[in-house]
């Protein structure tokens, strides 16, 4: 009889240990992270889900929740994506997804989970089809459309006298929103495109071609946009063609992130870029996160990383509007993030009301060598961002 008792005092003990445990850890908010840790982007991965990581670190522990972060690589692919999206949604079972650098993977990924009505939250995904013609009261972006971040660029270089342009970039979805959009503002300040040149998005390795036909183009400058190792080639063959003084390559944040800098050496010095963030920025908010990003990677952040920070930062303020619970209705969660209004290390985020990020303000940088003989970004003008195109037709 003393054993029969022995043993139900043991089961009852570990009934109750284990109901305990479960009171004590409440079930973790599981967030799938899609980046393409692989292939031209990697590099830019990395600072992504660095900042992202900072993000969640600083302001979850509010939720009063553990947070869970399964990441999954998309390798820059929409196939591969949909694959680990569904993955992520069935066995995995995450409340909702982030990240996602490629906008061709992004629009891929906005119709399942439109039809999943899984939330996803974009870090990146800058073509304006993701919260346009794809929009979807399930998906929101964190980052800024690229007729936000490209229109006003092509009137900012129009007015500083430069009428004709080369446009040179890579022949997929993103690649034309951003180059369609900088052509626009171009041409509605007087500019005009002379010639364009597209090359096959990851496979191009020779851009000869290209700079054969806009050293012939009588444009005066090359506008591009190119990132990873693919920027980093087009910076060294445009060099190599002789082309840095006569017909100047200019472009975006990613042609010359800092990323590149080590493989560039001194072709970094006197390149002229647009940025939405570079880590000089003065405002207390920048500078919180700098230090932050330092003291736990070693490294002073860039614009991935600001990018990444931003995603988190949403993310969870959004989920501290209900106390850290998961709306059942994933839309409700996307509408609750809708409403955020906060600074981030970039400046002022807002959204719209197709649930994409506005772009307060976008700055003109140089690259320019330090007595130590380091590359400093030097802050030459700002400008406003644009709005997003009127694209979406449906009702949230």
């Amino acid at each position: 009889m003393r054993r029969i008792i022995s043993r139900r005092a043991i089961v009852v003990a570990a009934l109750l240990a284990a109901a305990t445990a479960s009171i004590a850890q409440p079930k973790p908010i599981k967030i799938g992270l899609v980046l393409p840790y692989r292939g031209v982007w990697a590099q830019l991965s990395e600072p992504m889900e660095r900042g992202f990581q900072l993000a969640i670190d600083e302001y979850g522990p509010a939720l009063g929740r553990p947070i869970e972060i399964i990441r999954a690589d998309d390798e820059l692919t929409p196939s591969v994506a949909v694959q680990r999206f569904n993955k992520l949604v069935s066995s995995d079972q995450v409340d909702l997804i982030a990240g996602v650098i490629g906008s061709n993977v992004a629009i891929a990924l906005s119709e399942l989970a439109d039809r999943a009505k899984k939330p996803i939250v974009f870090s990146g995904s800058f073509a304006d089809e993701v919260t346009g013609k794809y929009c979807s009261p399930y998906v929101a972006r964190t980052s800024f459309s690229a007729n936000g971040f490209q229109f006003n660029a092509g009137k900012y270089w129009a007015s500083k006298g430069i009428k004709t342009a080369f446009i040179l970039g890579p022949d997929y979805a993103a690649g034309h929103a951003w180059l369609g959009a900088f052509r626009r503002g171009f041409q509605a300040a007087g500019g005009k495109v002379v010639q364009e040149a597209w090359t096959p998005f990851q496979k191009t390795k020779d851009w000869g071609p290209a700079l054969t036909q806009a050293s012939t183009s009588g444009a005066q400058m090359i506008y591009s946009i190119y990132a990873g190792n693919e920027a980093a080639q087009v910076v060294k063959q445009h060099a190599e063609f002789g082309l840095r003084e006569k017909l100047p390559l200019i472009g975006d944040q990613w042609v010359y992130d800092e990323g590149l800098w080590p493989a560039l050496g001194d072709l970094v010095y006197g390149a002229k870029f647009i940025a939405s963030y570079f880590p000089e920025l003065e405002n207390s908010e920048n500078k919180k996160f700098v230090a932050a990003y330092q003291k736990k990677y070693g490294k002073v952040p860039e614009i991935n990383a600001a990018l990444g920070y931003d995603n988190g930062k949403a993310i969870m303020l959004a989920l501290g509007k209900t106390a850290g619970v998961m709306p059942a209705d994933g839309a409700q969660f996307i509408s609750n993030l809708r409403s955020l209004d906060f600074d981030s290390p970039r400046g002022k985020i807002r959204f719209n009301k197709h649930n994409s990020a506005q772009l307060e303000k976008v700055y003109v940088l140089e690259l320019v060598k330090q007595s130590n003989g380091q590359p400093r970004r030097k802050l030459l003008d700002t400008f406003a961002g644009e709005a997003d195109l009127p694209q979406c037709e449906k009702s949230f």
